[in-house]
């Protein structure tokens, strides 16, 4: 049975990056999915404001299984760090994740605010006290980094900030694959691709 639970759990906390379309969908998609593949979940509470929800999973390998079928998530990171400002997260020691030597690359993902090129990098180059030896890739790296930020207001600073590796990435590259601009024939029930799968999930 599916099992919706609010903070409080040992369990690995991961972030939902939606897309930011059809939010009154997006929720019950996930809790579809969950249902179809008996995947128990929890999560910090929803808001179709923004793209972002916390979550957690009996088991991570069901994280996969998320990112396969639900055609509203973007990616989904781990959440090693969850502040209330960038000096909250520039300060955070990370004393408690493990080193790693593989090559990496942060990426900045922002809600609210369209953040300029050369504020990323500053961001980015605050970073340096990560335990990551490892080089600097930008064209193909072992690992990914995210830094998550929410805006409410674009004239003052982020109200969430979080950082974490990249779990992956969904399957929303089928929207283009599927695309109604695409088809040699349509019909009077042709569908937007976006709305056809979301339906699809919804009905399982």
């Amino acid at each position: 049975n599916l099992r919706t639970m609010l903070v409080g759990s040992p369990k690995k906390r991961f972030l939902v990056v939606f897309a930011h379309v059809f939010q009154e969908f997006r929720l019950p998609e996930l809790l579809s999915v969950c249902q179809l593949h008996d995947i128990e979940l929890e999560h910090d509470g929803y808001s179709e404001e923004h793209p972002y929800c916390i979550i957690r999973v009996a088991d991570e390998k069901h994280i996969s299984t998320l990112l396969n079928r639900c055609v509203m998530i973007q990616f989904i990171v781990e959440v090693w760090e969850e502040h209330r400002s960038r000096e909250g997260l520039c300060k955070a020691p990370f004393s408690n994740y493990p080193t790693s030597s593989y090559s990496f690359n942060i990426l900045l993902h922002s809600f609210g605010r369209k953040v300029p090129a050369t504020e990323k990098i500053d961001l980015i180059e605050s970073m340096e006290h990560l335990p990551l030896s490892g080089k600097v890739d930008c064209r193909d790296p072992d690992r990914v980094f995210y830094i998550v930020e929410r805006y409410t207001d674009r004239t003052a600073g982020p109200t969430d900030v979080y950082f974490g590796p990249l779990v992956g990435r969904g399957t929303r590259e089928i929207l283009d694959k599927f695309s109604v601009k695409k088809r040699l024939y349509i019909g009077r029930t042709t569908m937007d691709a976006q709305l056809s799968f979301l339906m699809a999930n919804l009905a399982l």
